[in-house]
C-alpha cells in the first residue's frame, strides 16, 4: 500500500540535499543589486492578479517541475514532479475544494479537500487527515487572496511572491486567452523559504522522519545555495480581460563554489525547471468525497514503522 509514497517523496530530495548546515542567520539577498528595475505597470499587474478575484474561484491547476542535481550518487538522472487537478471555492468554506495528484514519475499520492475534511490517498485508500493538520493548511491558505492563490499557498507555491524585476513584455494568447506576458527574475531564496511550508505540512504528518526528510531548510544552506545561482529567468502570463494568472514559469541554473559543497551533500551544481499552467478558470469543478476512507492510525502507524526502519538501519 506504501510503496506509492516513498517515491513521490524523491521530488522532496533536493529539499533534503539543501538542509545540510542548517542555522538561524538571515538570508542574503539573491543578488546584492538588481540588475533591471521593475516596470510600476507590471508590478500593479502582478499584484492585482494575486489579489482579490472573484474570477479566479475555480480552475485546473497542473505545475510540473524537472530537477538536475549533479555531484550526488543516485541523483545521475534528471527527475520530474507534478501537482495537477481541480479547485473549486465554496462562500464561507474554511479551505478551497480540491482534489490535487501529487507525484514524481508513476508515483504518486492525491490530496482532497471536500466538505469540510481533508484526506490524503494512497494508492486505493484514503485518510482523513487529523483537525490539526487541516488547520495548518487553512493557516496557509489564508496567505491567498482568491481561490487560485489560497489553494496553491498551501504548499508554498507562490510565484507572485518570488518575481522581481518585473516588466512588460507584451501579449500572447494562452490556449485561446489574450494574456499579458510579464517577463521577470526571481528570488531564488524566496522560494526555499516557500519550500519550509510543503515540508512543514509533510512534518506534520510524520512524513519527514519516515523518509529523513529535514524538517526545514536551515538559513545558512539557502545562503550558500543562493550565492551560486548563474541563471534566473521567470515569466508570467494574466489574462487581459479577468487579471487571472494563467501560466507562469522559471528556470534558474546553480554552480556550487567547491569550498561549499559539504554544506550541500557534494552538489556541484544543477537546475530546476518549472512551469504553472491555469485552465478551466470560473468553470464548476466536481469534487468528491473519496469512496476507500481507511483509519488515519493505520497510516501513522505505517510511517512510524518506516521511520522506525530507517532510523535503525543508520
Amino acid at each position: 500500500m506504501l510503496r506509492p509514497f516513498p517515491a513521490l517523496l524523491v521530488a522532496m530530495a533536493t529539499l533534503a540535499l539543501l538542509s545540510c548546515g542548517g542555522g538561524d542567520e538571515p538570508d542574503t539577498p539573491s543578488t546584492a543589486k538588481d540588475s533591471t528595475a521593475p516596470q510600476p505597470g507590471a508590478v500593479k499587474l502582478a499584484r492585482t492578479a494575486s489579489g482579490p478575484n472573484a474570477k479566479a474561484s475555480s480552475g485546473v491547476i497542473s505545475a510540473e517541475g524537472m530537477i538536475t542535481i549533479k555531484g550526488v550518487p543516485g541523483f545521475e538522472e534528471p527527475f520530474s514532479n507534478m501537482i495537477s487537478g481541480p479547485f473549486q471555492v465554496r462562500k464561507g468554506a474554511a479551505l478551497p475544494d480540491y482534489e490535487l495528484e501529487v507525484g514524481v514519475r508513476d508515483y504518486g499520492v492525491t490530496l482532497t479537500s471536500v466538505g469540510g475534511k481533508s484526506y490524503v490517498t494512497l494508492g486505493t485508500t484514503a485518510y482523513e487527515l487529523p483537525a490539526s493538520v487541516r488547520q495548518r493548511l487553512i493557516r496557509t491558505s489564508r496567505r491567498g487572496r482568491n481561490g487560485l492563490t489560497r489553494t496553491l499557498e498551501q504548499f508554498g507555491l507562490a510565484p507572485w511572491r518570488w518575481e522581481t524585476e518585473q516588466r512588460i513584455a507584451g501579449t500572447e494568447e494562452i490556449d485561446g486567452v489574450p494574456t499579458t506576458h510579464i517577463a521577470t527574475s526571481f528570488n531564488a531564496g524566496r522560494i526555499l523559504r516557500d519550500a519550509n511550508t510543503l515540508l512543514g505540512f509533510m512534518r506534520s504528518l510524520g512524513i519527514t522522519r519516515a523518509t529523513g526528510l529535514p524538517p526545514t531548510i536551515g538559513a545558512k544552506a539557502r545562503r550558500v545555495f543562493v550565492r551560486g545561482v548563474t541563471t534566473k529567468v521567470g515569466g508570467s502570463w494574466i489574462g487581459v480581460t479577468d487579471t487571472v494568472l494563467r501560466q507562469a514559469g522559471f528556470t534558474m541554473r546553480f554552480a556550487v563554489a567547491k569550498a561549499d559543497r559539504a554544506r550541500l551533500s557534494g552538489i556541484t551544481g544543477g537546475s530546476v525547471v518549472a512551469k504553472l499552467d491555469v485552465t478551466e478558470v470560473g468553470e464548476p469543478q466536481t469534487i468528491e468525497v473519496p469512496t476507500n476512507i481507511g483509519s488515519f492510525a493505520d497510516f501513522k502507524l505505517a510511517l512510524d514503522a518506516l521511520g522506525d526502519a530507517r532510523e535503525g538501519g543508520r
